[in-house]
């Protein structure tokens, strides 16, 4: 016999083993297939390949923001919805509504209250956002104290803002509430930046990047002043939430001195959050995306390279996701597969391992199912012809008796021959026949 003509049947038999294997152990293979499927839902390798992302007034600089992040998912191939919102709060409304497509958003968690921030995950914040006060001096004077403020006519943002809630935190730390203040006004950033431009409106209160449309118009205008927070470091001593941060002199033009002095300022973080059910795959390709993004951005100007993307703001839990990404960063699968594929490695390779080490030990016994399943039937046919010979050598028998027996020898002798005798296994076929022919003889001696 050929080797090729070999190995043929050697397939062929092992085939049958293993269909006849699945056929009486149908039970166990039935659980094995559900514990697999459990696995592979439990798993979640297959998720949809898009994400919305709520952020703030269209052209604004959460919006850009993300923006900047698009091109970077795309690359993982998921496609990014950039939606337009009032702000902080609305976004984390629009995560915590389960008919809105939101499924990310850009948010202050110093903002917002516990009850909201019950069905969202941070991935971190992506950058310090300082709180600017621009005032008409011409108007007010020069302003030193935030008190002074409540004086004027003061423009805020839109009330699911987060630069409306931290307004009023920052006035009411001084004492002031602005609800039912008729010198407050709550209106979209574009409103009270083009009342405030147009003098109807003597200070504008808002938070946001310093790449922000209305910081860069109205941070060189004629006649308008910057508040400048000379006791920044006590309100970053007295609230987490709120951090110090300076624009040094010369920073924004350094060969007109502009400005001519430090500017103190206290910021917060921004932070991307997320549904807690969105799948893990798609948080790391948020994280990836961020993190390229910020790299090289314009929101550095008050942080170090690097810095960002962290977990610095823990009013918002932060997603298992993200807290391995920042122990550990991203898996190295990602380097050496396709995305998909990358991570779903990532979370399978226990399970893998696992496999590995059960199989590859069974490798080594030299197991073929195609002669284990043969001795096993060989072996209750063994016993038979045994009990056979032992009644018989035991205990005188009938002549029905005799017919009997000599009947049931023949029957398991057809029942191997139909079974069929696996390749390597004919030897032990003849030395079967050869014990029940022995057995045979001895009855018909009797």
């Amino acid at each position: 016999m050929k080797t090729l003509e070999y190995l043929k049947i050697v397939v062929k038999h092992e085939l049958i083993a293993i269909k006849e294997a699945l056929i009486e152990l149908k039970l166990i293979v039935l659980l094995f297939l559900l514990i697999f499927a459990g696995l592979i839902y439990y798993l979640k390798p297959f998720p949809e390949k898009s994400i919305t992302i709520s952020t703030a007034f269209k052209g604004g600089d959460w919006y850009q923001f993300a923006e900047n992040v698009a091109p970077a998912l795309e690359a993982y191939g998921i496609n990014l919805t950039v939606l337009a919102s009032d702000g902080a709060i609305d976004n984390v409304e629009k995560l915590d509504n389960p008919n809105s497509m939101v499924t990310a958003g850009l948010t202050y968690g110093s903002a917002l209250s516990a009850e909201k921030i019950s069905g969202i995950y941070s991935l971190g914040s992506i950058t310090y956002e300082p709180i600017w006060i621009f005032y008409h001096e011409k108007r007010t004077g020069k302003i030193t104290d935030v008190k002074d403020l409540a004086r004027y006519k003061v423009g805020l943002g839109p009330p699911k803002s987060g630069s409306y809630a931290l307004a009023e935190k920052l006035f009411a730390i001084n004492g002031i509430p602005i609800k039912g203040n008729e010198h407050f006004q709550a209106a979209s950033i574009e409103t009270n930046l083009n009342l405030f431009l147009d003098e109807k409106l003597d200070v504008f209160i808002f938070v946001s990047t310093i790449i922000d449309l209305p910081v860069q118009k109205l941070i060189r205008a004629p006649g308008i002043k910057l508040f400048n927070f000379k006791n920044s470091a006590a309100y970053e001593k007295k609230f987490y939430f709120f951090d110090a941060v300076d624009i040094p002199a010369g920073s924004i033009n350094i060969l007109e001195n502009f400005p001519p002095e430090n500017i103190s300022l206290i910021a917060t973080t921004s932070t991307l959050a997320v549904r807690r059910d969105m799948h893990p795959d798609l948080q790391l390709a948020l994280l990836l995306a961020m993190k390229n993004t910020i790299q090289d951005s314009q929101l550095l100007f008050f942080a170090k390279r690097n810095q960002f993307p962290a977990y610095v703001d823990p009013s918002i839990p932060i997603s298992p996701v993200a807290r391995k990404f920042y122990n550990t960063g991203p898996p190295n699968a990602i380097n050496y597969f396709p995305y998909w594929l990358g991570v779903f490695v990532d979370r399978f390779w226990l399970v893998l391992l696992t496999l590995f080490a059960i199989i590859y030990p069974l490798s080594k016994l030299n197991f073929h199912l195609r002669n284990f399943l043969y001795a096993v039937k060989e072996r209750s046919h063994y016993e038979e012809i045994l009990a056979i010979d032992r009644q018989v050598s035991c205990m005188p028998i009938s002549a029905e008796q005799k017919a009997i027996f000599l009947k049931r020898l023949d029957e398991i002798n057809m029942a191997v021959i139909i079974h069929g005798v696996p390749i390597g296994e004919e030897a032990d076929y003849y030395l079967f026949v050869s014990a029940t022919q022995l057995l045979r003889n001895k009855l018909e001696r009797l």
